[in-house]
């Protein structure tokens, strides 16, 4: 196992159905003798299930009265509520979906809330950190990642002699006829030693950079556009005006979201648009841009063909299809029929012409049918592997295709979503600060060439400062009325592009990181609202001041974006670059570089160190870099 973990995962003659969780199977348990004073850092993905919690990473304590639960999988927020509910009320509540004329499936709840701090079960990634002290009071730490989609619990819980870690499979998605062999299971990768929280987060970066596909390694993140701007209402016309614009800025790859379809499930285009995909792919390719479609791939409408056609290949849940995003019904992606079609609706577009296949709603289906080619106790583990064996197969047959999750604002985050993605979502509600907030969570962990930001329009901020946290990392996708922007927004926007490409890096060691600020009343007012709750002070935000950098380059060359706002106006507010990196150890002379303006300045050593003055005059969005003179 690469970078120092391991794989744990019961032993056949061991694998059982858990007793004091009845129903429950245990796959995997570790034993930590003598750790003490342990906590959990549990990093939260972006979902509809929990909009205004946002995205962000908690520090939870782990003691005997307190065990703790991490809840991961596509609907782990609906999951972990159900759970939270059992053990307030000792019920043992199936997992469900919502129904009603009013539901709209992104969102998955039907009892509960989303989790909070006291509670055991939260909706976590499939990774994690621990810390505490060993018996000769040391610090020790854990770094676990979990390789598979399906939900999966993981248990924390400790005793007076130490710290007990398992995972198990919840009896509401996993109770199959028979036990499958221990390989096919998710097992638990882990790696432990001495250190504490950050030791542990570095050992997951080299085991997620590991696992990113290579390609993202090649190539840097690219320009999108995304016709999102204008929702479902759009037609032939709306999009060739904007891939008119988009080429004009000079955006790489163009999306067409939700809209463009005749109906969810069949995949064609709607009648309006001349030569049906192919046609839309050449308006793209002859602008000098690449296609991208967004896809429902694991949906269906009651009104598609295949759903009328064949609506045994529906996922049935406690009996009856479940009703998911925008109405639609999921295809069980674990029958092999339904999973056949999927997989040649997918080719079958990007034949046509498609080279960013971007796919949101359900495609993870849970599903009990008992007519299906799957075992029903274990529909969800089914449906796992069909998706991933769906895009494994278009990555063979089409190997220059770029894949995009935008599933429920990015779920689900784990090592086996990864490594068959070549770029996720970090949040979905296209604002700035969110997408700022994001970028630092996922910066912890994943490479800032990875992590999309979704952009919209929002007029009620000064333009840069809008713009400031998308010039740091990853794919960053328009996703405004860009033929309605106005000349001088255009001209903006042009700088602003050609800041992103400077920066935009293919390395995977680089990562979106707060920058450390000051301010006359001292260090950085503690942590930026939604990021952590861990207590400890953390650079990002101080005075009405956010920020978003880039981890220092490989001559120490480093990005940094600010937005003031009203409130931090007037605010005296420096920043202070990271001036040993590897490459720069030493250096006594700098330059500094205003990226909107191009004005730079040699600056010494000292005056770094004391920091860089922000403009603050305004509130505005403010760009800068230094490298080694």
């Amino acid at each position: 196992m690469p970078h120092g973990f391991e794989r744990i995962v019961a032993h056949p003659e061991r694998l059982a159905h858990s007793v004091e969780l009845p129903g429950d199977t245990i796959v995997a348990r570790l034993r930590l003798d003598g750790w003490h004073d342990v906590t959990v850092r549990v990093l939260h993905p972006f979902t509809w299930d929990a909009k205004f919690r946002g995205f962000r990473i908690d520090e939870l304590a782990i003691s005997p009265a307190r065990p703790r639960t991490l809840v991961s999988g596509a609907y782990s927020v609906a999951d972990a509520a159900a759970l939270n509910h059992d053990a307030a009320h000792g019920t043992r509540t199936p997992f469900d979906f919502p129904e009603g004329e009013m539901h709209d499936g992104v969102l998955y709840r039907t009892v509960g809330h989303s989790p909070e701090a006291h509670e055991r079960y939260h909706d976590a990634a499939g990774w994690c950190t621990v810390a505490g002290l060993d018996t000769d009071g040391r610090r020790v730490a854990l770094a676990t990642a979990l390789n598979r989609s399906d939900c999966v619990l993981l248990d924390l819980m400790a005793d007076d002699h130490g710290l007990t870690v398992q995972t198990r499979l919840p009896w509401q998605t996993f109770h199959p006829a028979e036990l499958p062999a221990t390989d096919s299971l998710p097992g638990l990768l882990v790696r432990h030693g001495l250190g504490d929280h950050e030791t542990a987060e570095a050992w997951l970066r080299e085991l997620l950079a590991a696992t990113v596909p290579s390609r993202a390694s090649v190539a840097p993140p690219p320009l999108i556009a995304d016709t999102w701007g204008f929702g479902t209402d759009i037609d032939a016309d709306r999009v060739t005006a904007f891939f008119d614009v988009a080429a004009s800025l000079g955006v790489e790859v163009v999306t067409i979201d939700k809209g463009w379809e005749d109906h969810v499930g069949d995949w064609y285009a709607q009648s309006g648009y001349a030569g049906g995909v192919a046609g839309i792919a050449a308006l793209a390719h002859d602008r000098g841009m690449r296609l991208g479609l967004w896809v429902g791939a694991g949906n269906a409408s009651p009104e598609s063909v295949v759903a009328t056609a064949h609506p045994d290949w529906l996922a049935t849940w406690n009996g009856r299809h479940q009703m998911v995003s925008h109405r639609n019904h999921s295809l069980c992606l674990g029958h092999e029929p339904a999973r056949d079609h999927v997989l040649a609706c997918l080719d079958r577009l990007v034949r046509d012409g498609v080279d960013w296949l971007l796919h949101d709603f359900e495609t993870i289906s849970r599903c009990d049918s008992a007519h299906h080619t799957h075992d029903p106790g274990a529909g969800e583990a089914a449906g796992v592997a069909g998706w991933y064996s769906v895009l494994a197969a278009l990555r063979e047959a089409h190997p220059d295709l770029l894949i995009e999750n935008c599933w429920n604002g990015g779920k689900p985050l784990d090592l086996q979503m990864i490594a068959h993605h070549d770029t996720t979502i970090g949040d979905d509600w296209c604002r700035s600060e969110e997408n700022r907030l994001a970028a630092l969570g996922l910066g912890v962990y994943l490479p800032s060439s990875w992590t999309s930001k979704y952009m919209g329009d929002e007029p009620h901020l000064p333009l840069r400062a809008q713009l400031a946290p998308y010039l740091v990392g990853g794919p960053w996708i328009l996703m405004g009325d860009l033929p309605g922007w106005p000349a001088e927004q255009l001209a903006e926007m042009q700088r602003a592009i050609a800041i992103y490409r400077a920066w935009r890096t293919t390395a995977l060691d680089a990562h979106a990181v707060p920058p450390v600020l000051s301010s006359l009343h001292g260090a950085g007012s503690g942590s930026p609202v939604g990021l952590t709750s861990a207590g400890a002070a953390v650079p990002g935000a101080v005075a009405g001041v956010t920020g978003l950098a880039l981890t220092p380059g490989p001559r120490g060359e480093q990005l940094a974006t600010f937005a003031v706002s009203e409130a931090g106006v007037g605010q005296l507010v420096r920043w202070h670059p990271v001036l040993d990196a590897s490459g720069a150890a030493g250096v006594e002379t700098w330059i500094v570089r205003d990226e909107w303006s191009g004005t730079e300045r040699d600056v010494a050593r000292a005056e770094l160190e004391a920091g860089i003055p922000l403009e603050t005059a305004s509130a505005d969005g403010l760009a800068l870099s230094v490298r080694p003179a």
